[in-house]
């Protein structure tokens, strides 16, 4: 009697594992090899995900090998190819992804990918003939139809980005000159400037970019060896408004207007002046990198009328893109007062260098940087000896 119920739950044991392991009840998946098979299985497809609620991306290939990513508003290129006989590699300017496929024997049009260098996996479904389109939860980054991190960092480089970014940038300045005690002064600020540009085509944009300045700690001089502190004030708040072209072979032209309003909610960290002038900015966008110089001249045109603004400004930025979504960059800023009293205390030109990286977390890309400016030149009585920025921009969704 013991023998036959051993017998009995022995065999059941048995039979309920092979219907566990019979194909109907279990996923069965082959690699997808072969240089025609992987083309076939690209060729023609697009694939289209939600990065992060409400986000889309789509991803375009074409059989000539070539390929294009919508995603956050911007159009990133990309080149594909067949390597070996079972991974399909996807380039971009600065980085490159290769991917293995499996597909599933019971429902041949759910597909498996297999990131080669992260491990990351993810399914997509395949639907269509003759438009073929892939739709899955696919990969925060460098998916089929979701920019790398290091293909975000190259356009969020280039002043003519269809990307909206909010951009907030702390600021610790040390001053120097020949007032006594310049030296022990410093400042510390934080400047809020959101970037949400309006797409005409495909190589034109309208920017309104205001800057908007809050002081948090800053020392300004009131009198021979004397100075007053400043806490949590608001200064002057500028604005550019301009219009961004990118021409063959990668030259960016800007042109617009600039200004400045009298926000400064004390007088000696505002000039109690409406600025207002023209902008200019032209820049050169390669693989390695981003170079260029941005010129802007501001009058007086309202408010105190005691003495007479006229400056000329500027930035000139530069990139070096590395790998993984890392940059070597910094947009150092200049100045030039036309109206200042002694030739001395004109001109502030600082020599910039910084590292920045480009993740994305949360579906959402995150730029982060540090920056360190030193002054060749600034008024000599009073003015900035180094400066550090610490900057955040994340990326957002454009409003239209």
């Amino acid at each position: 009697m013991h023998d036959r119920k051993r017998f009995l739950t022995t065999a059941g044991v048995i039979l309920t594992a092979s219907l566990l392991a019979s194909p109907a009840l279990a996923e069965d998946w082959t690699a997808v090899t072969g240089q025609q098979s992987l083309t076939e299985l690209v060729a023609g497809v697009t694939a289209t995900i939600e990065i992060r609620a409400g986000v889309m991306a789509t991803g375009r290939y074409l059989a000539d090998g070539t390929g294009t990513i919508e995603a956050w508003g911007e159009t990133f290129d990309r080149t594909w190819r067949v390597e070996g006989d079972d991974r399909i590699c996807y380039s971009s300017d600065t980085d490159t992804n290769c991917y293995t496929f499996e597909q599933n024997l019971d429902e041949p049009d759910q597909y498996r990918v297999h990131n080669v260098s992260t491990g990351e996996t993810y399914n997509f479904t395949l639907e269509g003939d003759e438009e073929r389109l892939a739709t899955g939860p696919g990969s925060e980054e460098g998916g089929l139809a979701s920019p790398s991190a290091a293909e975000i960092a190259e356009q969020l480089s280039n002043p003519n980005t269809s990307m909206g970014t909010m951009n907030l940038n702390l600021d610790y300045i040390r001053f120097d000159g020949d007032l006594p005690g310049a030296g022990s002064q410093s400042a510390t600020r934080v400047l809020f400037q959101p970037s949400l540009p309006y797409p005409l085509n495909e190589t034109t944009n309208v920017f309104m970019r205001p800057a908007i300045p809050l002081i948090i700690d800053q020392d300004v001089p009131a009198g021979v060896g004397q100075y007053d502190n400043k806490s949590f004030e608001l200064g002057d708040i500028a604005f550019d408004l301009g219009l961004g072209k990118t021409l063959p072979g990668g030259v960016v032209v800007i042109g617009g207007v600039v200004g400045t309003l009298p926000t400064a909610t004390d007088d000696a960290l505002g000039l109690d002046q409406w600025l207002l002038g023209p902008e200019f900015a032209v820049a050169l966008v390669r693989p390695w990198g981003v170079a260029g110089l941005l010129l802007t001249h501001q009058w007086d045109i309202a408010g105190e009328d005691a003495y007479d603004t006229s400056i000329t400004g500027g930035q000139y930025f530069y990139t070096i893109n590395l790998q993984d979504g890392w940059q070597i960059n910094s947009n150092p800023t200049f100045s030039y007062n036309h109206e200042a009293r002694n030739s001395d205390n004109k001109l502030s030109f600082p020599l910039g260098i910084g590292v920045s990286r480009t993740v994305i977390l949360g579906g959402r890309p995150w730029k982060f940087g540090m920056q360190y400016w030193h002054y060749l030149e600034s008024p000599d009585d009073f003015g900035p000896d180094y400066q550090v920025r610490f900057s955040i921009a994340p990326v957002v969704a454009l409003p239209w």
